[in-house]
Order: C-alpha cells, then sequence, then structure tokens
C-alpha cells in the first residue's frame, strides 16, 4: 500500500496545474477587463460615434438599416449595437462604454480559450495571453467606440475560429467545422476585414497537420479536410462577392514609393514599437486619436528585441521560420490595404494610427506561440533541436524579467493613450453644453451651422452640422428658413440669439424716422452691394403697425412668411445672387418701416431672452 501512496500525489499534481495555469490566466483577464473599464468610463463618443448613432436615430430597425454600409464597411453587427444604445436615451455613454467592455472581456477569455487549445495548459501560455492583455496597439480601437464594435468581434472570431479550427483538425469533427464557421461569420457580421481570418485558418492545416513536400501537404489536406474547404471557399466568396457588389470602395492610385514609406512608418515604426511595450510617446494631433509617436532609439532597441525573439528561437528550436512567414504575410496584406484606402487623404503618417493594426496582435500572439510551443496534435510542429545552435538557453528569470518590462510598458503607453482621450475630446464639452442649452430653452429655432473642426472634422462634410447633431440631445430644435426669433449654436455648445455678420447691408432709407417705408403695394430695397452666389440669411429689422403675411424676395427665391405688430426683426434663409431686396404681401392697410437689411452668415450674438 504504502509504494502506490506517491502516485495519486502525482496525479493531482499533474491535474491541478493546468488548472493553476487556467486559474492565473483568468485573473490576468480580470485585471485587463478592470484597467480597462477604468480608463474607458471617463471617455466619450468622437466623430464617427456620432454619425452611426445619427443613422440609428433617425431610422427604425431593418434589414436595409442593418445592411447600409458606412464609409466602406459593411457593419451590421455594429449598426445593430448603435441602434440599441441610441434607444437607450440620449448619447448614452455609460451603455456604449459597458458593451465595450463586455466585448473585450469575451475577447480576452476567447485568447485564453484559443492558447490553452492549441498549447495546452503550460505556463508559456501566459506569457502570449500577457502580451495580447497589455499591448498598446489594442488600446485606440477600444477608446473609439465605432472602431471597438468592428475590432473586439473580430479579434473575438479570430481566437474562437482558430481554437475551433485546430479542434477540427485534430478529429475532423463536423461540429468544430461549424463552429469556425460561425466565429467567422460572426466576425464578418461586424466587419468585412474579418474575411483575412480565413487564409491565416487555410494555411495552418498543410503548414503543421501535414507533412512532406508542398504538393504531397496540399493533396493531403484536401482530401482529408475536404468538407472544410469547400464550406470555407463557400463563406468567402459569397460574403466577398456581396460586399463588394454592395460597398463602394474608396480606393486611390498609389505608387510603391507610398507604399514603402508607410510599410516603413507603419511596420518599422508604429508596429515593432507597439508589440514590445511601445510606442512610449504619443503625437497628439489630431486629438484626441493620438498617432504613435516613438522616439528613434526606441523603434531601433524595438527591432533588436523583436530580432533577437527571432532569432533565438531559430537556435533553440526547428520549424519556427513559417510562423515569422506568416505574420510578415498578414503585415504585408494590411500595408496593403491601408495603401489603397487611406494613404492619398492622410499620407504615410496614418500608418501610425494604430486602429489599422490592431487585428495584428492576435496574429503576433498565434505567430509566438506557433515558434516557441508545441502545437498539440500537429504532426510537423515547432519543438526543440536535438543539438541546440545555441547551447546557452535564457534563464528563465531572464525571460520573466523581459515579459514584464514589455506588459509593464504596455500598460504605461495604454494609460498615456488613454488619458488624450480622456483630456483631449472637444465634442464632450460641446455636446454637453449644447444638450444643458437644449433643455432650458426648450422649442426654439436654430440657424444651421457647421460645427467646430474639433468636433467632427471637415472631412466628414457634409456630416458635420449644428441640424444633424441636434437630434442626438434634444428633439426641440427645428432649422426653418425664416424666423422672427433665430439662435445659433456657438463654438463651444452654447445656444445664443442670432446676428449677422455682414458681407452686404441695405442702403440708407429716404425717410429719417422710418427708414424704408413699406405698404401693400410693395417695396425694393437696394443692397451697398451684389451679394456672390451661396447660401446667405438675411436679417430684416422693422417696425410694424399690426401683424401681416409678408413675401421676401432675395434674386430668384422668394420666401412667404409674417411680420408681427412693433419693433422686431425677420431672418430668412435665401440662396443665389441678388443686389437688392424685395418686400411685397402686406395685406391691406398693413404698412412697416424698415431700418436696415443684414446679407451674410449667422454668429453667435447675445444671450436669448
Amino acid at each position: 500500500m504504502t509504494a502506490g501512496v506517491p502516485r495519486p500525489i502525482a496525479t493531482r499534481r499533474a491535474i491541478s496545474a493546468p488548472h493553476l495555469v487556467v486559474g492565473a490566466g483568468l485573473l490576468m483577464v480580470i485585471a485587463q477587463v478592470t484597467f480597462r473599464a477604468w480608463v474607458l468610463y471617463p471617455s466619450w463618443f468622437y466623430l464617427d460615434d456620432y454619425n452611426l448613432l445619427r443613422d440609428a436615430t433617425a431610422s427604425r430597425l431593418s434589414t436595409d438599416y442593418l445592411m447600409e454600409p458606412y464609409n466602406g464597411h459593411l457593419m451590421p453587427g455594429g449598426r445593430f449595437l448603435a441602434d440599441f444604445v441610441a434607444g437607450s436615451g440620449q448619447l448614452n455613454w455609460s451603455l456604449a462604454a459597458t458593451l465595450v467592455v463586455i466585448l473585450q472581456a469575451l475577447a480576452s477569455v476567447s485568447c485564453l480559450w484559443m492558447l490553452t487549445t492549441l498549447f495546452g495548459s503550460r505556463r508559456g501560455i501566459l506569457f502570449l495571453l500577457a502580451l495580447y492583455l497589455t499591448c498598446a496597439v489594442t488600446i485606440p480601437a477600444m477608446m473609439w467606440w465605432a472602431a471597438a464594435v468592428n475590432q473586439l468581434p473580430l479579434q473575438i472570431a479570430f481566437f474562437l475560429a482558430s481554437g475551433a479550427w485546430v479542434r477540427y483538425l485534430r478529429g475532423r469533427r463536423l461540429r468544430w467545422l461549424a463552429a469556425t464557421i460561425l466565429a467567422l461569420a460572426l466576425g464578418l457580421a461586424f466587419w468585412e476585414k474579418s474575411v483575412l481570418i480565413l487564409p491565416v485558418l487555410a494555411l495552418l492545416a498543410p503548414v503543421y497537420f501535414a507533412s512532406g513536400s508542398l504538393l504531397s501537404r496540399l493533396g493531403g489536406v484536401g482530401r482529408r479536410y475536404w468538407p472544410a474547404w469547400l464550406a470555407g471557399a463557400t463563406l468567402g466568396a459569397t460574403y466577398s462577392w456581396f460586399y463588394l457588389a454592395q460597398v463602394e470602395q474608396p480606393i486611390g492610385q498609389t505608387s510603391l514609393s507610398q507604399v514603402g514609406s508607410l510599410a516603413q512608418t507603419m511596420i518599422g515604426a508604429g508596429f515593432a514599437s507597439g508589440v514590445v511595450g511601445g510606442p512610449w510617446t504619443w503625437a497628439e494631433a489630431p486629438r484626441p486619436a493620438a498617432y504613435a509617436a516613438p522616439p528613434p532609439w526606441a523603434q531601433h532597441l524595438a527591432w533588436v528585441v523583436i530580432v533577437m525573439v527571432v532569432l533565438y528561437g531559430c537556435l533553440r528550436r526547428v520549424r519556427t521560420l513559417r510562423a515569422w512567414v506568416l505574420l510578415s504575410g498578414y503585415l504585408a496584406v494590411l500595408v496593403i490595404l491601408l495603401a489603397g484606402g487611406r494613404i492619398d487623404a492622410f499620407g504615410p503618417t496614418i500608418g501610425l494610427e494604430y486602429r489599422y493594426l490592431t487585428d495584428a496582435v492576435p496574429i503576433v500572439v498565434l505567430c509566438l506561440g506557433l515558434a516557441y510551443l508545441p502545437l498539440d496534435g500537429a504532426v510537423d510542429s515547432s519543438r526543440p533541436r536535438v543539438t541546440p545552435l545555441l547551447v546557452q538557453p535564457i534563464s528563465p528569470v531572464a525571460a520573466l524579467a523581459l515579459m514584464v518590462m514589455v506588459t509593464g510598458s504596455g500598460v504605461v503607453s495604454s494609460w498615456q493613450y488613454a488619458h488624450i482621450w480622456q483630456t483631449s475630446n472637444a465634442s464632450e464639452q460641446y455636446l454637453r453644453t449644447l444638450s444643458q442649452d437644449a433643455r432650458a430653452y426648450g422649442a426654439i429655432d436654430v440657424a444651421d451651422t457647421v460645427v467646430p473642426d474639433e468636433v467632427m472634422s471637415s472631412l466628414n462634410a457634409p456630416r458635420n452640422t449644428v441640424r444633424l447633431f441636434a437630434p442626438l440631445v434634444t428633439g426641440a430644435m427645428s432649422f426653418p428658413t425664416t424666423s422672427a426669433t433665430l439662435a445659433v449654436v456657438g463654438a463651444d455648445g452654447g445656444i445664443r440669439r442670432a446676428a449677422i455678420q455682414p458681407g452686404v447691408t441695405s442702403q440708407p432709407g429716404p425717410r429719417p424716422d422710418c427708414g424704408w417705408l413699406v405698404r401693400a403695394t410693395g417695396r425694393t430695397i437696394p443692397l451697398n452691394g451684389e451679394a456672390f452666389p451661396w447660401t446667405w440669411w438675411v436679417r430684416i429689422g422693422y417696425l410694424a403697425a399690426s401683424d401681416s403675411s409678408i413675401s421676401v424676395t432675395a434674386g430668384d427665391v422668394t420666401i412667404e412668411t409674417t411680420i408681427n405688430a412693433g419693433l422686431h426683426e425677420l431672418f430668412v434663409k435665401v440662396d443665389g445672387s441678388f443686389d437688392e431686396i424685395r418686400l411685397s404681401g402686406l395685406e391691406p392697410g398693413a404698412t412697416m418701416c424698415v431700418d436696415r437689411i443684414e446679407v451674410g452668415q449667422p454668429v453667435p450674438g447675445g444671450a436669448l431672452p
């Protein structure tokens, strides 16, 4: 009996070790989600967030609404979440942020599941998990809500599809193939870029689950896993056909030199520094969507670390380069996609915007695992060399110290970015002030003007006007073509009495005590110049003997409106070119004195009465 005592103890230790790894991984996930919730909740909506919420406010939930492309993206899942947030109240950031936190938690747990599925519950996966959880490359796409509802579902889909796919490759059980297809469909419902997961999965089969020459590998996996190729090809081809048919692509002319410059900034500076804990510093313009700005010395140091990681793996293990080829290919695709769609408008510096590199981080985690850990069930996995080319291995303490530095630095870089987002988003205060004043004044006539560029970039025109922002905070604003009490929203979001910054004005009237006397027969009032073709607001200051209808004609435009007895002003919106204003259509017996006519653009004046 005593001889058998150690056996159950050893068994318990073998069983408990994986549980400890998974438990530690879950604690790391909880810590990451807590940190990201802490930096996210004080944030706010920005740019595309407002467009998505406005679309949701103006539309009913329907298939047409969900499938409506947005800025080159097909994102029914994102539109569904936007409808959910918009329907909960005016600019409900708490709900929007909570959805992002939930998505981040699902992505992090999915990453842990993928790692344990592919590589087993060994301690090495905790290093990979830590890299994903702390990498600052993923923080911009989480802080920006519109990006988060695209990118986090893609990450979830990647991790789930990778884990399910490897389980299918091991045993050819159709339920895991179905799980893979469902995971891919989930990603495609939120972002078309999820289609890039398909070639990654397709490469895993011949590279790691087959042996021999290239032709024998392809032939073997083709015969062995033909249901998967049929399902994957059908999904990829059907989605790609539908996407290309429905979504207009903003593809510009790009030269090879531009692609080279973009690769240098995107991969050479942004990616390299980001995956080793950077970028350490951020370029705060445009705020709050800061770009990575790693110092030159830090970029060089990052590449030293990357080369050392790749070289050490090659010297200590076999079959590691294939993982780096997979990563390099994916990065090349990201550069090509960005060069084709954005470089014309923004130049090579757009490569330092981490939102275009976020989906590379899950690939980095996968490829590091493929290079340094055995892929369970694979017939051609990475493994230690029988005779290492580097005899002296890195000590566990040194490896742990490197990982602590990388992950700790990633947390600091993430916090730096989040702080910029929390403190530099001008749209938050603008919308809060607008909402507060809208509640205070109730129903009000407002001139439709352009919002400040820091609230909504002019690149988004014509989606950058007060008329389109107002429904997000109030339903009481009207934007008429004529009004007796016109208001203007100022640069701070405050509602003020409208004044006209005149371009041209009326000539002085002939009556000292009246200016221009207008009777039922009408009167033409000359201006001191010609208004060039544009959209203008005309302010008419008048004294009327009684209420009356009136017609205001400027050039080819005639506006029918009313005047009120007493001393008032009338605002009329017109289009075109003109050098006189004709007032006519007064009721019989009605008269009015016009003191001054101003033609120009509305600007904030004094406080509203």
